[in-house]
């Protein structure tokens, strides 16, 4: 058996084998250790990269081949179907990750049910509780506090706004509140309720959040849809509550929203 390559040829080729090899042995080790999604996950990257560790074997053993054309052919088919099965892992997982943290419309698409626009509201939980009973639409609420709405009204869901989760998303992260708010009114979402302006305003100027409450609100009328802001008494100074109230507009009552809509 005689080298046909380099030394420093067949040294790369062995090293990629046995990191391959490793991170397939890693994978197929903690199959059926974790749930879903990642249990599929770790199931088609193992045997991906297993393929992938066959190929390399294969081309160890062309560094000693006299003609290594005919292996040339399962190489570059373990390879591509390698590649292939790692991409497709990588992207289905990601995507179960957000669906689970980023919610998708539920319920039945109510178009007459709201006006579309921008309301804003000083009053207590207990109101928005029962306005979400009463209107029935696909909601999305962004919260810190999840539980409270999912537990109360099986139409609406919830984007939990935390630093201490992954299933969650960061309060300086407007630019991806604001990218599921979108995705989920063009899914069919008609109401977006803002339930943590105290928090999004102490990680983030009030100016950041003003503009990216503006730009939500443009989205959702032009969606036909609506959010609705809730404000505490102490969450804003005059100032900023002025600007707020031009932005959106008050209502006293949350009713209202669904008097002006019938």
């Amino acid at each position: 058996m005689v080298l046909r390559v380099s030394p420093l040829v067949l040294v790369a080729d062995i090293i990629l084998f046995l990191v391959i090899g490793y991170a397939a042995l890693y994978a197929l080790r903690r199959i059926n250790r974790y749930g879903e999604p990642l249990n599929r996950f770790l199931i088609i990257t193992a045997f991906s990269l297993l393929m992938a560790s066959l190929g390399r074997l294969i081309d160890i053993g062309d560094d000693f081949a006299a003609d290594p054309e005919p292996f040339i052919p399962l190489e570059q088919a373990l390879y591509f179907f390698s590649i292939v099965g790692i991409t497709y892992g990588l992207i289905n997982y990601i995507r179960s990750v957000e669906r689970r943290i980023f919610p998708t419309p539920v319920g039945e698409v109510n178009n007459g049910n709201l006006p579309p626009g921008g309301f804003l509201y000083l009053g207590d939980q207990d109101s928005v509780l029962e306005f979400l009973g009463s209107c029935k639409v696909p909601t999305l609420v962004v919260t810190r506090s999840p539980w409270k709405y999912k537990e109360s009204c099986e139409h609406a869901q919830a984007l939990w706004i935390t630093q201490a989760s992954d299933q969650g998303v960061g309060p300086t992260k407007l630019h991806v509140i604001l990218d599921s708010a979108v995705k989920f009114f063009q899914g069919g979402g008609r109401l977006i309720i803002i339930d943590c302006l105290e928090v999004l305003i102490l990680y983030n100027d009030f100016g950041s959040v003003f503009r990216f409450l503006s730009t939500l609100k443009d989205y959702a009328v032009e969606a036909g849809s609506t959010v609705l802001l809730l404000v505490g008494d102490s969450t804003v100074g005059d100032r900023e509550l002025m600007m707020l109230k031009r932005e959106f507009t008050p209502v006293k009552d949350l009713k209202e929203l669904l008097r002006t809509s019938s």
